[in-house]
């Protein structure tokens, strides 16, 4: 087979623990930080100058002091640092409070399967169970990789629960009518806000991004924080128009402002507070809470707004076209966030069929009756047309 690497560099470099190593009987052999000083101890080894130690591990390591060694080393791999922090310091929590003073060397898969357990007697929620279980592999998976012990039990033995499918539980959205409602009741930033969730699916974290340079003219390109996904969509009349409007209005008020001897900026962010600060997700969605409730609407919250376009998108257009206007790197991700009623389904269904039956072919007594006969027929007693509906007779064997 050929070489991952040239013979003259036969080392590899560990990121979390910085050091160069090699792989020999199935483990790895650490060799230093410095590149040049572990080249050559690799090279005394393999002329066998310098004999193959067993390395020594600290066997009074607590889980506690690995959790922190985790934290410490993992944070450079995260894409959000404090927010995903934060998370692992919740679950390892739970973990350390139910094992207080363990040590990481007497961790088995029977305590792992025994605390799983615990957890589902104690009603905790399968997703959340998940990430529990989780964040302990993740831990001892670093601990093992670290040289902090000699094997990490086989923790993937203890399988995770069962997920509810993605469109098991449909999520209601928002109709036409209370989506007018809240225009009608939302000012300028707001308004403009709705649109462009409603128009490009943009979430709150994309408000927060949005800069005066992503549009152009007609269009707006934005690249999806969460993906790195860009994508240019095309605005609606209605998103155009707000945009001039709080365009306009931006400049009215520096204006008024610079008559008045005083200085203000947006920065080049599209939406700023009366302070002249940037929006943050977090004030999009309190802010439209606040309009929901102005509105007498019931808020599912702002990021229902992006499945609402979703959904729009999936009823009129093609799987990878859907794909690309929600910016994901996958096709299935999509699902998460389509919600088609039933009436969907079923005008599919009958379109279907005239595909493969055409609009012409008559039907028997025992099968199902054509759309337009039901539709006819709807509200007629059992067993009588009504008024003006064509006639079914059933074909009687010869």
């Amino acid at each position: 087979m050929p070489r991952s690497r040239p013979a003259s560099n036969p080392l590899s470099f560990h990121r979390p623990t910085g050091q160069y190593y090699v792989t020999r009987r199935c483990r790895r052999i650490y060799l230093g930080s410095s590149q040049q000083d572990a080249l050559d101890k690799y090279h005394r080894l393999a002329l066998g100058l310098q004999p193959l130690r067993e390395p020594q591990f600290d066997q009074t390591l607590t889980v506690k002091q690995l959790a922190n060694r985790f934290i410490a080393a993992q944070q450079a791999n995260w894409r959000a640092p404090q927010a995903t922090l934060q998370c692992y310091r919740n679950w390892l929590a739970c973990f350390l409070a139910d094992h207080p003073g363990l040590f990481a060397a007497d961790f088995t898969l029977e305590l792992f399967a025994a605390w799983k357990l615990s957890l589902r007697s104690r009603d905790y929620a399968p997703k959340s169970i998940n990430h529990y279980l989780g964040a302990v592999r993740a831990l001892f998976k670093f601990a093992e990789e670290a040289g902090l012990l000699a094997r990490a039990p086989r923790l993937s033995r203890v399988r995770n629960e069962s997920k509810i499918a993605v469109d098991a539980q449909s999520k209601a959205l928002y109709t036409p009518t209370e989506l007018g409602q809240l225009l009608a009741a939302a000012d300028l930033q707001m308004k403009c806000m709705l649109l462009l969730a409603l128009n490009c699916g943009f979430g709150p974290k994309d408000m927060q991004d949005l800069c005066w340079d992503h549009f152009d003219g007609e269009r707006v390109v934005l690249a999806r924080s969460k993906t790195g996904v860009s994508q240019t969509f095309a605005l609606w009349p209605e998103t155009q128009h707000a945009l001039s409007q709080i365009a306009q209005h931006r400049r009215q008020l520096v204006q008024r402002l610079g008559r008045r001897g005083r200085e203000r900026s947006d920065a080049g962010r599209l939406f700023v507070t009366k302070y002249w600060r940037p929006w943050n997700k977090d004030a999009v969605a309190e802010q439209f809470r606040k309009l929901c409730r102005a509105a007498n609407v019931p808020c599912y919250g702002f990021y229902r707004l992006r499945h609402c376009a979703s959904t729009a998108m999936a009823c009129v257009a093609m799987p990878h076209v859907h794909r690309r206007f929600l910016r994901h790197k996958q096709l299935q991700q999509q699902v998460a966030y389509t919600h088609l009623p039933d009436s969907e389904v079923d005008a599919a269904v009958m379109q279907a069929r005239e595909r493969l039956l055409g609009t012409a072919t008559s039907t028997s007594g025992s099968g199902p009756a054509r759309a337009g006969d039901a539709a006819a027929n709807a509200g007629a007693p059992p067993g009588q047309a009504a008024p003006g509906a064509p006639e079914t007779r059933s074909r009687r064997p010869a």
